[in-house]
């Protein structure tokens, strides 16, 4: 047989209120750490978003700068065009001679000179001629080329056909040289420039006829925004169309191309995400420069804005930290108070267990702890009083037994008496005698024959068969008996003698006198359960009688001989000593307050039916433990 297996651990974390602190800080660590992580994500967030909208500013502010600077090279280019020299140069029908035309080229140069000194900005200004070549320089350089495979070139360049397209606007480009405009410049001496580039014409021409260029120092356009950038809170720069950065605070990174873009599919102007770096993060946060296609970058290493948030963290975790000191201290002491109850249970289920039994609580709290108290209360009293009614049941047993002992009588004897007596019977021809004590004989057989408590439902109505025999020899035949039960029912087991009461007491006080009787049993089955109904055609119960037996048979009360001290319990049969409430008593010993007898209402006559559980027999019958329910 199976029972309950105790651990053999012991130890303390398998006292529940351990458990639950236990867990409560688990829960509450978890979900401290889950917050700390999501204020840190949320606080990253919002520093980013910050720092675009303090970008965003910037941005505005740098192109702002650029625009105007831009403006500033577009007046002076307006202002440079109407020198006399420089129209009187770019015109196209050229009568001057050789010495005219050097003449004209140093005014010019002194001209481009003078707009250098004053305008610090401009790094060199170029002319180039249709018809009169290229002519310019910046402040320690001239240039004078005639050479007209290296105009041809300039003339089919991209930044050309923009500026012709432009035309008469201004139009920027990046990503130039010096050497570009110089060819005798080569080397270091070699440096960055953007290219502020406009087709012009004389004042009196109808088409242009030269193309004007102003260089800015790509350093003094990168100074305009980083001059107050430290490299590292990042890199800034300004890409073209093409991807090429044209200007940055980086100056190596000039010229190369950048490896992050404006994504294709964003139509807005400005915007951010987030890339990696040499294995660390950054936010790339790019704008649209307004005087052209190219976009302002800025690269943003985030562990700048983790830094912001260290601190901010350190602190967290002290809060975290006294918190969790203050949740253990406050969590143990409620949770022990909490579980107190549980504990006072555990002990009491252990007096119990040890046989105290009948404990009870008395101070119960208000809360399911309360409830489970109640049941255990009402579950200690109910153990006292089954086994109160169980040392009952088992004492009315030990008196049945003790009645059955004293009426035993020896069957050799028994046997030997009923024999003489019928063959004196014999001797004189009295057949009905020797008819009632073979029927007699019948009647006693199993009785002598088997101690087992049960029998079979048919050795049971052949035991009937034989009493009503007997009893039409008293009542000359006026007794009917018949009975109507399926074969496969006559094998189940039932008390023995627990259906002869029920006929007497049918023919005792149903039928009248001088009258018969007609008795009979009917047996079906419902479930588990084998129903006998003994039904009569007498006279019957009165409603008042028939409530009145019906409350005593549900209350299980035992039968009492001495029918002076009940004379409304006409079903007692003082002859015999057995009656309707010994059958109903016998049957609840054996099975419980659920079986047992009842009488139903019927139109006519009598009936009484007897509830029993199905069984079949057993390979060992002497013990009524022994029988198991049919299946």
């Amino acid at each position: 047989m199976r029972g309950w297996r105790r651990s053999g651990k012991t130890g303390k974390i398998q006292h529940l209120g351990t458990q639950l602190i236990v867990f409560f800080m688990a829960v509450s660590i978890i979900v401290f750490s889950l917050a700390t992580y999501l204020l840190y994500t949320f606080m990253l967030g919002l520093i980013k978003e910050q720092n675009e909208k303090l970008l965003y500013q910037q941005f505005q502010q740098i192109d702002h700068n650029i625009h105007n600077l831009i403006s500033d090279v577009d007046r002076l280019s307006k202002l440079f065009l109407l020198d006399n020299n420089v129209q009187s140069y770019i015109q196209s029908n050229d009568t001057r001679s050789q010495l005219e035309n050097i003449d004209l080229k140093k005014d010019i140069y002194g001209r481009i000179a003078n707009f250098i000194s004053n305008y610090s900005y401009i790094h060199s200004i170029y002319i180039i001629s249709d018809a009169n070549g290229a002519l310019g320089g910046d402040a320690t350089r001239t240039l004078v080329h005639s050479d007209r495979a290296w105009t041809d070139s300039f003339f089919q360049s991209e930044g050309y056909e923009r500026a012709k397209q432009s035309f008469p606007n201004l139009t920027v480009e990046g990503g130039m040289t010096e050497s570009y405009y110089n060819p005798y410049i080569n080397g270091e001496q070699d440096g960055r420039l953007i290219s502020l580039i406009r087709g012009v014409r004389a004042l009196y021409d109808s088409q242009t006829s030269a193309t004007l260029i102003f260089n800015m120092d790509e350093q003094y356009l990168a100074s305009t925004y980083s001059a107050s950038l430290d490299m590292a809170e990042g890199n800034m720069y300004i890409v073209n169309a093409d991807g090429q950065i044209i200007s940055g605070s980086s100056p190596d990174s000039v010229g190369q191309q950048s490896p992050y873009l404006p994504p294709a599919h964003e139509t807005a102007a400005f915007g951010s995400y987030d890339a990696v770096k040499n294995g660390d993060p950054i936010q790339i946060v790019y704008y649209k420069l307004q005087d052209s296609d190219w976009y302002m970058m800025r690269e943003v290493p985030l562990g700048l804005f983790s830094q912001q948030i260290f601190s901010v963290q350190r602190i967290m975790l002290l809060v975290f930290g006294l918190s969790i000191l203050v949740i253990f201290g406050v969590s143990y002491f409620s949770l022990r108070r909490m579980i107190r109850p549980l504990h006072l249970l555990a002990h009491k289920m252990r007096d119990v267990s040890k046989g105290d039994l009948g404990v009870t609580f008395t101070d119960i709290p208000n809360n399911e702890f309360g409830t489970v108290m109640r049941r255990f209360n009402e579950m200690s009293l109910s153990i006292v009083e089954l086994l109160r009614h169980n040392n009952e049941i088992q004492e009315n047993k030990r008196k049945l037994e003790i009645e059955a002992l004293q009426y035993q009588i020896n069957p050799h004897f028994l046997y030997n008496t009923l024999n003489m007596i019928r063959w004196m019977a014999s001797m004189v021809k009295a057949d009905n005698i020797v008819n009632s004590v073979v029927a007699l004989g019948n009647i006693l057989r199993p009785v002598f024959a088997s101690k087992d408590s049960m029998c079979t439902l048919r050795d049971e109505l052949n035991y009937l068969e034989n009493y009503i025999k007997i009893i039409n020899f008293r009542f000359n035949s006026t007794i009917q008996f018949e009975f109507d039960v399926e074969p496969d029912m006559l094998n189940y087991r039932i008390p023995r003698f627990i259906l002869q009461p029920v006929i007497e007491n049918s023919i005792k006080f149903g039928r009248e006198e001088g009258e018969g009787i007609e008795i009979s049993i009917e047996v079906h089955e419902d479930g588990q359960d084998l129903w006998i109904s003994v039904i009569d055609s007498g006279t019957g119960f009165d409603p008042q009688r028939r409530e009145q037996l019906n409350a005593r048979l549900a209350a299980g009360e035992s039968y009492e001989p001495t029918h002076q001290s009940h004379p409304d319990r006409p079903e007692a049969d003082t002859g015999t000593g057995v009656g309707l409430y010994n059958v109903n008593k016998r049957i609840q010993l054996y099975f419980g307050q659920d079986y047992g007898l009842h009488v139903p209402q019927v139109p006519m006559g009598a009936e009484v039916t007897i509830r029993l559980p199905k069984m079949v027999e057993s390979p060992q019958q002497d013990r009524l433990d022994d029988y198991r329910p049919a299946e």
